[in-house]
């Protein structure tokens, strides 16, 4: 008999999150506010399910392989959606050497933007992949630091990956480094790094996460949410944005968040649906946006209605292209498929 447990309040969050970063690159009001909690939640939960398992491996074989397969799981989820947007990247591309010009420095930021995305480009076609690229490298460099530099010391790891994420809030809302020309994009591995360590924490002490009260954490989160979104308004009115990559709040509320799905259990016979088509979204929007764009140069919507109407069609889109995939998979067995979701 499995003894796997199923987190099927996870499951369903994943896909608010999903849903949520949508919100954002589709400027939906309110909504893409909340939807920045989206990515940190993504990048909690992706760190507790690895260190979950891997704090449970006591030999140091064991715990390289296991990484090794958590890094080329992530690889191939990449490579395979790669593949789905050459199109989008032939075109970035093509505008990159135009405003670039083709030269031996060119060619170099080209290759460089395309693996490792510290000053992402969108020359692979799809923006969003600067998350699963980001974790592929903060994961294993979060491990090295952790162990080898900190030697385990929870609090002073603990205080650099406060010190790294303080430096990206600086970087967003007022944009008080702005004039500095920040060197590391907050669209790069290093901001994950905070959210690592927070799902290692809560993969380390998951006997005691599992005795809160899931009431008092519904009641916490309600709280912090609220707040989240009023010190984004703050921000607008100091005269920064509504929408900001990260706040003071945003570690904080993203935690409450992650704590409560993972005591929420909803009765819902299967929530693999919900899981599987969050990754499916997430990683199907660019071209969902791409050809809202494309239709809306003829259409030409007011502003608030092409937001709402963005919004709306990515997912609609995403829902149809999930169908044509879960056929294909079907009907061809093609165990690689399974990576993409």
């Amino acid at each position: 008999m499995s003894n796997k447990v199923t987190y099927k309040g996870v499951d369903c969050f994943k896909l608010l999150a999903a849903i949520g970063v949508i919100a954002i690159h589709s400027a939906l009001p309110f909504f893409e506010t909340l939807g920045r909690l989206g990515l940190p939640y993504f990048a909690i939960i992706t760190s507790f399910f690895f260190f979950k398992h891997y704090l449970k491996l006591h030999t140091k074989k064991n715990q390289i392989n296991y990484l090794k397969k958590f890094e080329l799981r992530l690889i191939w989820l990449y490579f395979l959606w790669q593949i789905i947007y050459i199109p989008l990247a032939i075109k970035n591309s093509k505008q990159f050497f135009i405003y670039n010009g083709l030269s031996f420095k060119s060619c170099f930021k080209y290759i460089f933007d395309l693996l490792f995305k510290l000053w992402p480009s969108n020359i692979n076609g799809w923006f969003p992949s600067w998350y699963i690229i980001g974790m592929i490298f903060a994961v294993p460099f979060s491990i090295i630091v952790y162990k080898y530099i900190f030697k385990q010391n929870n609090y002073l790891y603990g205080l650099f990956c406060a010190i790294v994420e303080f430096y990206f809030i600086l970087c967003s809302g007022l944009g008080f480094l702005a004039h500095l020309n920040p060197i590391i994009n907050p669209d790069s591995f290093p901001r994950f790094f905070i959210y690592i360590f927070l799902g290692f924490l809560l993969a380390k002490n998951l006997k005691v996460v599992k005795q809160f009260n899931k009431q008092q954490i519904l009641n916490l989160l309600l709280v912090f949410v609220i707040l989240f979104y009023l010190e984004n308004v703050t921000i607008k009115l100091l005269g920064g944005g509504i929408s900001n990559d990260e706040t003071i709040l945003t570690v904080p509320t993203s935690l409450i968040i992650v704590i409560f799905s993972i005591l929420y259990e909803p009765k819902i016979s299967s929530t693999v649906y919900f899981r599987q088509f969050s990754t499916f979204l997430y990683c199907f929007q660019a071209w969902g946006l791409a050809i809202f764009d494309y239709l809306n140069g003829f259409a030409n919507f007011g502003t608030t209605t092409s937001e709402i109407l963005k919004f709306i069609f990515v997912i609609i889109i995403a829902m149809f292209a999930f169908q044509i995939y879960n056929f294909v998979r079907a009907k061809t067995q093609w165990k690689y498929l399974n990576y993409m979701v």
